[in-house]
């Protein structure tokens, strides 16, 4: 019998059963020790992000060759999501139903009081009573109770303060890695929301996500701003009850040759051979300013390409581009530079 693994605890108890009941109470004892420890593992070392299973299939890293740029972002799936809870709450933020507030009342009057909003979009306010505040945003709660306190209690003043956010439950539809119905934080957006649920598959657009409520389509998210621009403003902030419908990727060009990040980009509508060259990130040091893009279109008349050249530094690059259209410039290449030394009387 292993008695290596159990407490002393544990081995004093042990010594008080019979004899034939000793070995099959150690092994129930070795397997709990066994289990506390992957648990006190995991607990210290939490991996919350997780290899998606096809990321390792040799046969999809081949076909994704043609994924567009940005689906890599979430290469990794979440394996669990906890909301942060220490971000400052914005001014903008709506209030509802299941949000725990703080209610302080200070000068005359000095008491402290959480309460949850309910269901009907009240607050019990000390001294005072039911106050409604659905609807309102944060600032405009604040600013009410400020009011209704300082003009019934006089002499005293309150402050309001977000004890714990609501969930809310928004739909991710589409051509989404992980389609259904998710529960997330209060303050959740678009963005927060594809990382929770691992992206785009393959056929997904990251350009023209849309966010619809009550029936409508309330924004049209473009997630390249965020990637490429890092610019949040054009995020939407969720409301419970959302969807998030992801459409199939409608026009993808090809982007080679001497751009600062060649590879396949997704375009919207109406965009230009300048905007793709800010996709590409710019063109490297080695392109002459007298060089041009070589595009490649299909022509679906005659079921064959085309083949054009745009200068760049001509208005040309005010051409639109259409679906399937592959963009290529050339750079100088092989020229190294080289110093040499002059000394003497020159």
């Amino acid at each position: 019998i292993n008695f290596s693994q159990i407490s002393e605890e544990q081995q004093m108890l042990l010594d008080q059963l019979p004899p034939d009941q000793r070995g099959r109470i150690l092994d129930k004892m070795n397997q709990a020790n066994d289990l506390n420890d992957e648990l006190e593992e995991k607990f210290e070392n939490p991996e919350t992000l997780v290899l998606k299973p096809e990321e390792d299939d040799e046969e999809f890293i081949s076909k994704c060759e043609e994924c567009i740029y940005g689906y890599d972002f979430f290469k990794y799936s979440p394996t669990t999501f906890a909301p942060a809870s220490n971000i400052s709450i914005p001014s903008d933020y709506i209030i509802g139903p299941g949000d725990k507030l703080k209610i302080t009342l200070y000068g005359n009057q000095e008491e402290t009081k959480s309460v949850f909003l309910s269901r009907e979009g009240t607050i019990d306010v000390p001294k005072i009573g039911p106050v409604n505040l659905l609807g309102l945003s944060f600032q405009e709660a604040s600013e009410l109770l400020k009011s209704r306190v300082s003009s019934e209690l006089i002499g005293t003043n309150a402050y309001l303060s977000l004890d714990e956010l609501r969930s809310i439950s928004v739909y991710l539809l589409g051509e989404a890695y992980l389609p259904g119905l998710y529960t997330v934080s209060g303050l959740s957006s678009v963005a927060n929301l594809l990382f929770v649920a691992g992206g785009v598959n393959e056929q997904g657009s990251l350009r023209n996500i849309e966010v619809r409520r009550a029936g409508q389509i309330v924004k049209t998210y473009d997630f390249y701003e965020l990637l490429l621009k890092g610019s949040v403003s054009n995020d939407v902030r969720l409301q419970d009850g959302d969807v998030v419908f992801i459409p199939f990727i409608e026009n993808k060009i090809k982007i080679g040759g001497a751009f600062r990040r060649p590879h396949n980009y997704e375009i919207k509508i109406g965009e230009t051979v300048r905007d793709a060259i800010t996709l590409g990130g710019g063109l490297n040091s080695e392109v002459s300013p007298s060089s041009s893009i070589e595009i490649s279109s299909i022509n679906a008349g005659f079921s064959a390409r085309e083949i054009s050249y745009v200068n760049i530094s001509g208005k040309d690059t005010d051409r639109i581009l259409k679906d399937g259209d592959t963009l290529t410039i050339k750079g100088v290449t092989g020229l190294e530079s080289q110093t040499i030394k002059v000394s003497g009387e020159v």
